[in-house]
């Protein structure tokens, strides 16, 4: 491993944000893009030169390609298409622009940069369309396998994706309790991975949109983490708000079988135990991971080298257990730490390379560089000889079928019973209340009063007691003769629910009309109208 450390001001002196890798068809030729505070997006192109023979160190050669202006604040991060036509970008504004390369016509041959200090343009990038939106800052994105999607995550708690090709927005989702830092699309086209800062892995399907899985606790053995006993019980796998990071990236293997999440956090007792959790494809509903890699601080990025390598023969350990070798780096806030699927321990280490924290790391299209930028403003180079790594693997054995992760649906109402009939049931049966029975159960109101039924109410203290009270007072003599001068009055009145009670004779000739207490009825009784009566 060669580390290379160029002196250049990738963007005068300010702090880098994120780099990455475009796969171009020309044999030891990169081109990089950068990211910084300031609000442009910078391409470039460098080479390994060998000067005085091969067994010399090799010279790194680095030239400006394109200085791509139109953003209205800080690049956090840029991202080349699988393909490396297109190049989307995303601010601090909530902006997501797509880049492509445009024609260079004869009279235009050198074009403007958009800065007096900059040397002209080399290539014409232009935007091939509108950006895309988010509220606020767009902390990560990443693109689907054939390059027609974006999926983008942002501080406005959403998760958004978008086509390319039709500019139209295929789905959201707003329900993250914090925002997500981190994004990853898996290789098979099947799920979307983000990692937040509520200590939750989410699972996504990335056609539907919906959440499939929620990874945020598991429960771990017995057993020692740097010197530090773990007693078997349920924790919680991530770092909270806390940890100061602007982006947490998780990773997948080049056939999607393993997922890399970094910002591992155990809380044991008075101890906090850091490091990078391995989750396998088959063990998703499950929520266990299935390795865990220590750090002595926190990890922020994961980055898997994108070739696969065969198993080495003089090694018969198998770490991870898969039938293939790939690597991967790890990056905290000052080192990088590089891994092997087939050993336990690391194979590479680097600390300390800059002075001010490290921001981004990728790698080369053809896994042998990895690139790492840092706030300092520099990007340091890690050249691996991929002859000792391992042979490169041609063909890949074809993964297994995805697990089935479909959250069970809620329980609903248990149906309605059918309403028993109280006429029919075995209880009316015993008192001989049937349904053809002309008199019906007390429980059951009668829709209209029954003909020839006597319907009586309770006694209750009202007013009609006053009334009766008052007539007792009444001679009898001169109630007899009251009723004799009323024997020749027609009273045409149907009683319809109960007795009307008596009423007190009036003492003056005067047009009565009944009283409430009077005409009392029970309850969906019908009324008949009653005539006035005159009593003289």
């Amino acid at each position: 491993m060669e580390h290379y450390l160029p002196e250049i001001f990738w963007h005068d002196r300010k702090a880098l944000l994120s780099v990455d890798f475009q796969k171009i068809e020309q044999k030891d030729r990169y081109k990089i893009v950068t990211t910084s505070v300031q609000k442009e997006v910078r391409i470039w192109e460098f080479e390994f030169e060998v000067v005085n023979g091969k067994n010399e160190r090799a010279s790194l050669a680095v030239n400006f390609v394109a200085n791509l202006v139109g953003h209205s604040g800080a690049v956090n991060v840029a991202r080349f298409s699988p393909d490396g036509k297109l190049l989307a970008s995303g601010d601090c504004e909530g902006s997501i622009f797509v880049w492509k390369v445009g024609p260079i016509t004869a009279q235009n041959d050198l074009i403007v940069s958009g800065s007096d200090d900059m040397p002209p343009n080399k290539e014409n990038w232009i935007r091939a369309r509108q950006p895309f939106r988010h509220d606020s800052d767009v902390c990560a994105l990443c693109w689907n396998l054939d390059g027609t999607l974006i999926a983008s995550v942002s501080n406005d708690d959403s998760v958004l994706v978008h086509n390319v090709l039709t500019g139209k927005r295929v789905w959201s989702i707003r329900n993250h309790h914090h925002f997500p830092e981190g994004i990853v699309w898996d290789p098979r086209g099947k799920y979307l991975i983000t990692l937040s800062t509520d200590r939750k892995l989410d699972i996504i399907d990335a056609v539907k949109g919906s959440k499939l899985k929620c990874i945020s606790s598991a429960e771990l053995p017995d057993t020692f983490i740097h010197d530090v006993q773990m007693k078997k019980g349920v924790y919680k796998l991530f770092h909270d708000d806390q940890l100061m990071s602007f982006s947490r990236g998780c990773d997948f293997s080049p056939d999607g079988e393993l997922l890399f999440a970094p910002c591992a956090h155990l809380e044991v007792h008075e101890s906090n135990v850091y490091g990078t959790y391995v989750f396998r494809r088959k063990d998703f509903p499950k929520s266990q991971p299935f390795a865990f890699l220590p750090s002595s601080q926190p990890t922020h990025r994961v980055a898997c080298c994108p070739l696969m390598f065969s198993l080495c023969p003089n090694v018969k350990e198998n770490a991870l257990g898969v039938p293939y070798r790939i690597l991967w780096a790890i990056m905290t806030k000052d080192s990088v730490t590089v891994y092997d699927s087939q050993s336990f321990y690391p194979f590479a280490y680097v600390d300390n390379i800059h002075y001010n924290n490290l921001s981004d790391i990728a790698w080369s299209p053809d896994g042998s560089i990895l690139l790492i930028s840092s706030l300092e403003g520099y990007c340091s180079f890690l050249r691996f000889d991929l002859s000792s790594v391992g042979e490169v693997m041609e063909s890949v054995p074809s993964p297994p079928p995805s697990p089935v992760l479909v959250q069970p649906k809620k329980k609903g109402r248990p149906p309605k019973c059918e309403t028993e009939n109280p006429a029919a049931s075995p209880k009316a049966a015993e008192k001989g209340l049937l349904a053809s029975d002309p008199v019906q159960s007390a429980e059951v109101t009668p829709s209209r009063p029954l003909v020839g039924t006597k319907i009586t109410t309770p006694k209750t203290r009202s007013i009609i007691n006053y009334f009766k009270k008052s007539s007792a007072s009444i001679s009898k003599a001169h109630i007899a003769e009251k009723e004799d001068n009323h024997n020749n009055i027609d009273l045409d009145i149907t009683i319809i629910s109960e007795p009307c009670p008596e009423v007190a004779p009036v003492q003056s000739s005067s047009t009565s009309t009944p009283t409430a207490a009077s005409t009392k009825v029970k309850k969906r009784a019908s009324l008949i109208s009653v005539p006035p009566i005159t009593l003289d």
